[in-house]
């Protein structure tokens, strides 16, 4: 097969697979008051309890606001000044407009499926110009920016966090994997995910894959892997011999990045001994790992280091095991546990993944990217004179054990992101709007405060993107530097707004989710 069929191939099977297998209407709980029982999730208690509407009612607007916009953002999205707050009252002492009841309204957002999500991909790949061959890495991305807050953002939400963990990265930088191990991997995740299939069957189906073991090419390192990624058991060095025995007879053959996983007739037929139970084929070994009674804790763990990093070790203990007490089934369990406890909305506190920054404030300024967008910023050359994620170490889809838990903050690394973030969202305006290529954040942006006080205007820049007021300092000497430069004027507002976002791009709260009590 030719690459340009494949690749025609590859973008055709994605578009489909994306928008396969939605079932008929997803279960939820009644939202109206908690947010701890989304998707027929067993309440949460303990450490990982979820904000309540009380305890969220007694935060400050501005409180109100940052919290609204940590979900948004963990969810790559952002929810704008004019949107949450009655600007008619100011912004000195911001008042919640139809920003009321903002979590509870977004978690019930999350259940509900989009009429026609077909519509959106046909959308998508008229509005933007993909990289054939890197379609299926750069179209996730597209679809979470343009999505609105539903069901069918949520699925592709967690398949790409999913798919960016050591639980299923399809680990392209190694050269038995391609992109169409990326397709599967993302588009299966969707596809079970949309379909409520439990962890334990994802699991089980992920790793009698194909993808699976050009991540993991011999039965010796494949068994001792899948023991180590879903159990977190690494003492069984004993063990390994005996599963790599029951899948003697599975292996990859072929090269040239053309690897197909081989199943021959002659089995293992002398039982093993594996993790307490007889076995004597791989997909007996696989079962015995996807029923095994620490799978479920072992998820929750990874998951909770994904968003909890730079919390003490006995505090995240403490949060998995208060997880798991709710005994979850699916992942969509585990995550909203994450995303709407207190923990989270509260007090976590840790550097925010390039997403999480960028679209959120995008979303909060009304920027648009230009068509290449998601094609730049997936660029995996590492020479791109635009900032892309291999630059910044934050590769999605790539690595072999998938993104670090952790944000690459050394001083390249981070210079990438800020360049990103500064020069091509920050200080990147819109001029040209007859042009579909031309990006930027919207002049509409600017002209939603044009009735506001100098003071309230850089209100609303900083509420536009660290989501909070600019403190005394800054409103003293930013005013400054207006009059010293001529721009202290009420037709100077872009003027002002560069000047200011320049100087919020050297914040480190841009780039940091910092504790709200």
């Amino acid at each position: 097969m030719s690459n340009a069929i494949k690749r025609t191939a590859l973008l055709i099977a994605t578009a489909m697979i994306l928008t396969a297998c939605k079932p008929d209407s997803p279960d939820q709980g009644d939202t109206s008051n908690e947010t701890t029982t989304l998707f027929g999730a067993q309440a949460v208690s303990g450490e990982a309890a979820a904000l309540t509407t009380s305890e969220y009612n007694q935060l400050t607007a501005e409180e109100q606001y940052a919290v609204s916009n940590r979900l948004m953002g963990t969810l790559y999205k952002g929810i704008p000044v004019d949107e949450f707050f009655d600007l008619n009252q100011g912004l000195a002492s911001p008042k919640v407009g139809a920003g009321g009841n903002f979590i509870n309204r977004t978690a019930l957002q999350l259940t509900k499926e989009l009429p026609d999500p077909g519509a959106y991909i046909e959308q998508i790949n008229e509005k933007y110009d993909f990289n054939s061959t890197r379609y299926a890495q750069e179209m996730p991305l597209a679809l979470m920016f343009d999505l609105p807050v539903s069901r069918d953002l949520f699925t592709h939400w967690m398949a790409y966090t999913l798919a960016n963990t050591i639980l299923f990265s399809p680990a392209l930088e190694m050269e038995s994997a391609d992109y169409f191990d990326v397709h599967r991997v993302y588009s299966k995740l969707v596809n079970r995910l949309n379909m409520n299939m439990e962890i334990r069957e994802i699991i089980y189906q992920h790793m009698i894959s194909q993808e699976n073991w050009r991540r993991f090419r011999s039965p010796e390192d494949n068994t001792r892997e899948m023991i180590e990624i879903y159990l977190g058991l690494f003492d069984r060095d004993d063990e390994v011999p005996k599963a790599s025995q029951a899948c003697q007879n599975w292996y990859l053959t072929g090269d040239n990045q053309d690897y197909q996983l081989v199943i021959t007739l002659d089995e293992n037929i002398v039982p093993q001994k594996v993790l307490g139970r007889w076995i004597n084929t791989c997909f007996d070994f696989y079962r015995t790992v996807a029923d095994h009674p620490k799978v479920i804790t072992r998820m929750i763990y990874v998951l909770v280091n994904h968003f909890f990093i730079d919390m003490d070790q006995a505090k995240r203990a403490a949060l998995v095991q208060s997880i798991a007490n709710s005994n979850p089934t699916r992942f969509e369990h585990i995550f909203t546990a994450i995303l709407f406890s207190r923990e989270y909305l509260l007090n976590s506190d840790r550097p925010r993944r390039l997403e999480e920054t960028f679209f959120n404030i995008a979303a909060r300024t009304q920027w648009k990217p230009h068509r290449r967008f998601f094609q730049d910023l997936n660029n995996p050359s590492g020479s791109s004179s635009y900032p892309t994620l291999a630059q910044m170490k934050q590769p999605g889809l790539t690595l072999k054990l998938g993104r670090w838990p952790f944000q690459p903050l050394d001083s390249l690394s981070f210079s990438y992101y800020h360049k990103l973030v500064r020069e091509r969202l920050l200080l990147d305006r819109r001029t040209n709007l007859t042009n579909a290529n031309d990006a930027g954040w919207e002049p509409a942006f600017l002209e939603k405060a044009e009735d506001l006080s100098d003071e309230d205007f850089l209100h609303y820049l900083f509420l536009s993107t660290v989501g909070r007021k600019a403190n005394s300092q800054e409103l003293t000497t930013l005013n400054d530097v207006f009059a010293n430069r001529g721009y202290d004027r009420s037709d100077r507002r872009t003027q002002q707004a560069l000047i200011s976002f320049d100087y919020i791009s050297r914040l480190p709260e841009t780039y940091f989710n910092n504790r709200i009590n």
